[in-house]
């Protein structure tokens, strides 16, 4: 019965494109998320927490952010860069007060959707090292590491995942 549930409320999860009308919107998710990610080292934490003109600048360097709303607020979001690689997707982050409900996964299909929709060949993410539910969903995506495992910042392990799209 509760798978049945999720999927049923996983249909109405929309992923949304997101612009800089949302800058505000992101960056309090962010606020919610970042500073209390305790696996991560405190200058990533810290580089993480961007605020509403460092957005604003990535959307206008190329940058796309996406997000979920439930009830009118952010939820959930991620960004994603075209690269020569294909595209790069990152920065993923659920309000603590609404994990384990799927939307990590509702946006990595989101993100697969946007890549072949921009014709992108493949799709990469970095994962933390240990991060098991970050892990299980690309594996269950079909991702395959790229490579081994390298310091992306100082004391901080990160395996990349790529995916054929």
């Amino acid at each position: 019965m509760r798978a049945l549930n999720l999927m049923s409320w996983m249909l109405d999860v929309k992923v949304e494109k997101l612009t800089k009308d949302d800058a505000l919107d992101i960056e309090n998710l962010f606020e919610r998320v970042w500073p209390n990610a305790y696996e991560y080292p405190e200058e990533w934490r810290r580089k993480r927490t961007l605020k509403r003109e460092q957005i604003k600048a990535e959307m206008d360097a190329g940058y796309y952010y996406f997000g979920i709303r439930l009830n009118g607020k952010l939820v959930g979001v991620y960004k994603a860069l075209i690269t020569e690689l294909g595209l790069f997707g990152e920065h993923q982050s659920v309000d603590p007060d609404y994990r384990g409900r799927g939307l990590a996964t509702a946006m990595y299909h989101q993100f697969l959707n946007f890549a072949k929709d921009c014709g992108c060949k493949s799709v990469y993410v970095n994962i933390l090292v240990g991060q098991t539910a970050s892990e299980r969903i690309v594996e269950r995506l079909g991702f395959r590491r790229k490579g081994h495992p390298y310091e992306q910042a100082k004391g901080m392990l990160v395996q990349m995942y790529e995916l054929e799209v």
